[in-house]
């Protein structure tokens, strides 16, 4: 037991690791207040979107000590792979990250590098909340490793797939169907032949390196989740707190008379 009572092994690294499914809560908001209602909610981890929003490093913070006293993973989709935020991100909190745009293998590798203390690593080292201000800095430098989602969105990360999804680094493999179908030229036709095929190689990559698939559900809709579950997803993000408050809302234009 560290010095503060805190406990540094990443249990969503851990649950990936031995096979289980992960279900995922989504801020696009930057509210606190928002992410703390998700948090009540069951969800294994809660990611804060930094690639789509204007969320900065003081508003992740908040919502990362809001996950926290409930026991939910705090995960950052970054806005690309940058080493500097990320490590920034992991000072104040963060357990993991999202990487969108992955392509090449040696390129994550480098960014993971950097999430990692030397030896091993080229993660700068400092007192922060994340280690009680150096109480369990032992602790943490031991027992703690973030979560790698590279999110597969083009025609050259899934010709790398099978590459990237090797890496010992990574725990899941992100899908984003539409940047890839758009990369692909069948923008948001899921049913076109190069995106099945594409997903295909995707889902061949995952199941020979044994790391979980991972994919957005952005339609809050618990038939479409358990058909995610039943096609072998186990890191599932499960709407996002915009679109699920906006279809909860949606009926008030009519109750109002409005078109």
């Amino acid at each position: 037991m560290s010095i503060s009572g805190r406990q540094y092994q990443n249990r969503l690294k851990t649950a990936l690791g031995e096979g289980a499914a992960t279900i995922g809560g989504w801020v696009c908001s930057g509210s606190p207040a928002m992410a703390e209602a998700m948090a009540t909610l069951g969800f294994d981890w809660i990611a804060v979107d930094m690639e789509h929003t204007a969320t900065g490093l003081a508003t992740a913070e908040a919502i990362f000590v809001i996950c926290e006293r409930y026991d939910v993973a705090p995960l950052v989709r970054l806005p690309e792979a940058d080493p500097i935020l990320a490590r920034r991100l992991l000072d104040i909190g963060a357990h993991g990250f999202i990487v969108p745009q992955v392509e090449d293998a040696g390129a994550l590798q480098d960014f993971a590098d950097h999430l990692v203390y030397p030896p091993a690593g080229k993660r700068g080292v400092c007192l922060s909340r994340m280690n009680a201000w150096g109480d369990d800095f032992a602790d943490y430098h031991k027992g703690f490793a973030p979560v790698i989602a590279p999110q597969i969105e083009s025609a050259r990360g899934i010709a790398n797939v099978a590459a990237i999804a090797g890496l010992d680094c990574v725990d899941a493999v992100f899908l984003g169907p539409y940047d890839l179908s758009a990369d692909l030229g069948c923008a948001g036709d899921f049913t076109a032949g190069p995106f099945t095929a594409a997903c295909a190689t995707y889902r061949e990559a995952c199941s020979a390196t044994g790391k979980a698939m991972g994919i957005h559900q952005v339609d809050p809709d618990m038939d479409a989740l358990n058909g995610r579950l039943q096609e072998g997803y186990r890191f599932i993000a499960y709407g996002t707190d915009t679109v699920a408050t906006r279809k909860a809302l949606g009926g008030l234009r009519d109750i109002a008379g409005r078109s």
